[in-house]
């Protein structure tokens, strides 16, 4: 304590006076006051014993001391004199060398063989790269130990000095380590070509060992000075089915069968519209009438839409069943039904209108083949609905493009408007122009007035005196029944195209979709793009045959044989004998909608194909084209304006799967949005750059 200040009997006047005084703050202790224990100084100045580091080393003939003088490598050498262009030019190749070689040359080496090859970079770098290459037999192969492999030794090049010692010998010492039984070894191993020496930790094996397990046959025949080609685990090859079933099916007969003794036709129906129009309510109250939803249940859902205070939307909920939906009182995924009239089995798919779901809407579509286009008969509902912005205008041109033949326009609400035919003759009016810009023929269009809330007009005739007074035409499901039913292509190629994954009772996955050609049965096998997977049918689940999809039904697959994160929306099950092309590259005939900014080269959208939706670019504007005969008016134009045509070439993000137009007219057609709008509507006339997979083994 006497060294420390005495804290109680300090003057701090003192102390602030006489700053610089030592008895205050004390002094620095000088190595000559340092106390040493006995045991330290005779370590420190003895240096006997264990003190002594060379006894670590058993061999000290190993040691051999650096020579720099001997060494010609490190000699100075005299640079020559170069001018400022040269010398700039020197400096230029020596980064670009350096940028190739890194480190492993030095800078007077690099300069030397510029010099010699007339400042020519490829020829220095070749010679550079000889001289530096390393030789194969001095690398020493990873010593396996308790089953695994230690990390890889490193080489170190033999100095001039060690040359002296015998060829074809290894030498090694070892020091014990003092915490691990590791131990310390240094091996050299000399070849006619080179010698290097290998540093590193290791246990050494012993003689008997080296003999048995530990010893590879590569091992010895580098020891040796002889090569041998290392062993590299290659991938099994994964072997794709070659067809798609076994046994033949006359599948035509099979279709026809299917039908029944009714024969009825399958017609895929899309309901489509303005959001707020009604096209929920007017589908589950249709469907309620046609015995599709149960009293029981329609009165469950008229007490739970009271509780919530939207009573209006008991019907809606039929389709709507999801708790997103109903409590935001919109719809937001497709919804699927069926039911069957006099002679159709009528699959709907109900789209939702508002325009932050239009991509689920185009999914919806293009899986359909006619159209029922709901508009609100208010007073100024209709008019928000027909402006540029309104989804009624949008809608239809997305119908169209998307290959739907026949649409039925169901004026609804007209209760509102007290059954008014001057409303009623203006609506169809207005869309009875716009219909035929879009390209709808007067044949293909049919207006039916109804209100969805109190089913007036939807299955039985009209019953409301104002409504017969002047309406003598069909009911909403008489004019579904008579929209005609698309051929369908059974004899085609399988073609499945995955709309929604989930997993089953079981613990194989499920996967929805609308197969639009050929044929599918349970136990089939077929291939999974572009995933390049193999993959078995283990069940069908549809609604026109138990155990079999026809083209055209939509239905669920239960697969197995494949891993569930391969499966994913947008995929596609095809046959394996003639699968479907995948690219990045595609050429397309356009029409641009009324867009503000034109398409030109470079323009980046989103292209929706199917459930497909994909960020793609413009890489090349080919022609502009007349939209009704297809002939050329310009080649390679600028831009591509509003409510013109022309033919492009697209550039996708990550490979897709697609088919031209010729071949199948349901997965040729897509759709290019942009900041939420549609842009343009195309048909794909020839696939660039595809990638065809060939059945039988495939090494993934």
């Amino acid at each position: 304590m006497s060294r420390h200040r005495n804290i109680r009997n300090l003057d701090y006047d003192e102390e602030y006076d006489e700053a610089w005084d030592e008895s205050v703050y004390g002094r620095s202790v000088d190595d000559c006051d340092t106390c040493i224990s006995p045991t330290a100084e005779q370590y420190l100045y003895k240096r006997s014993g264990q003190g002594n580091f060379s006894n670590f080393f058993q061999h000290q003939d190993e040691i051999v001391e650096e020579d720099v003088e001997a060494q010609p490598e490190v000699q100075k050498s005299s640079k020559p004199k170069l001018s400022d262009e040269e010398e700039a030019r020197m400096l230029s190749l020596l980064d670009q060398i350096r940028s190739v070689l890194g480190g492993t040359v030095s800078e007077d080496q690099m300069r030397t063989e510029v010099l010699k090859n007339k400042f020519d970079l490829e020829k220095s770098i070749d010679k550079l790269l000889n001289k530096a290459q390393p030789d194969f037999q001095a690398y020493p192969v990873q010593a396996q130990h308790n089953g695994r492999a230690d990390k890889p030794v490193v080489t170190t090049p033999q100095r001039p000095q060690q040359q002296k010692m015998k060829p074809n010998k290894t030498k090694s010492s070892t020091a014990k380590g003092h915490s691990s039984g590791a131990s310390r070894q240094v091996t050299v191993v000399d070849s006619s070509s080179a010698t290097r020496v290998v540093r590193g930790f290791d246990v050494t094996p012993s003689a008997t060992e080296k003999k048995t397990h530990n010893s590879s046959a590569f091992e010895d025949s580098v020891v040796n000075g002889k090569t041998a080609s290392p062993q590299v685990s290659t991938p099994k090859p994964v072997k794709l089915p070659t067809k798609q079933r076994d046994a033949s099916v006359d599948v035509r007969a099979l279709y026809s069968a299917s039908q029944g003794a009714a024969g009825k036709e399958l017609i895929n129906l899309v309901v489509v519209g303005h959001v707020d129009a009604g096209k929920s309510t007017l589908t589950g109250h249709l469907l309620y009438q046609q015995g599709q939803v149960s009293q029981r249940t329609m009165h469950k859902y008229e007490r739970e839409s009271q509780k919530c205070g939207k009573q209006s939307f008991m019907y809606a909920w039929v389709m709507d069943d999801t708790e997103e939906e109903r409590s935001r009182g919109v719809t937001v995924d497709v919804a699927e039904r069926t039911f069957e009239t006099e002679r159709k089995i009528v699959h709907i798919l109900d789209a939702p209108g508002h325009k932050d779901f239009i991509p689920n809407m185009i999914s919806g579509a293009a899986r359909a083949d006619v159209a029922l286009l709901v508009v609100d008969a208010s007073t100024g509902e209709f008019e928000a609905g027909f402006e540029s912005n309104g989804q009624t205008r949008e809608h239809a041109m997305l119908i169209k493009s998307l290959g739907v033949s026949e649409v039925t326009v169901a004026v609804n609400k007209l209760d509102v408007v007290q059954w008014s035919q001057q409303r009623f003759n203006e609506i169809c009016s207005t869309l009875t122009v716009f219909l035929k810009s879009v390209g709808f023929r007067s044949s293909e269009v049919t207006y039916v007035p109804c209100a969805g809330l109190s089913g007036e007009n939807l299955v039985k005739p009209p019953s409301e005196p104002q409504l017969k007074a002047w309406y003598s035409g069909p009911t909403i499901l008489n004019a579904i029944d008579n929209m005609k039913s698309p051929s369908r292509d059974v004899d085609q190629p399988a073609r499945f195209s995955i709309s929604d994954v989930f997993k089953g009772g079981s613990s194989n996955m499920c996967v929805a979709g609308k197969l639009h050609t050929g044929y599918i049965q349970s136990g089939d096998r077929l291939l999974l793009l572009p995933h390049t997977s193999a993959i078995t049918i283990k069940d069908v689940s549809c609604n026109s045959a138990p155990g079999s999809i026809f083209a055209g039904d939509s239905g669920t697959l239960t697969v197995s044989g494949v891993e569930p994160d391969e499966l994913s929306v947008g995929s596609f099950l095809c046959d394996p004998a003639k699968p479907m092309r995948r690219t990045t590259t595609l050429q397309a005939r356009i029409v641009v909608f009324n867009v503000i900014i034109p398409i030109i080269k470079g323009t980046q959208a989103e292209f929706h194909l199917q459930s497909v939706c994909e960020p793609a670019t413009v890489r090349k504007l080919i022609s502009q084209i007349n939209k009704s005969t297809g002939e050329v008016m310009k080649n390679r134009p600028r831009v591509l304006a509003r409510q013109t045509a022309g033919v492009i070439e697209l550039e996708l993000s990550r490979p897709i799967c697609v088919e031209t137009y010729k071949d199948c007219k349901d997965l040729g057609r897509f759709m290019l949005r942009q900041q939420g709008n549609t842009i343009a509507a195309g048909l794909i006339t020839e696939v660039l750059g595809d990638q065809l997979f060939s059945s039988g083994a495939s090494s993934l």
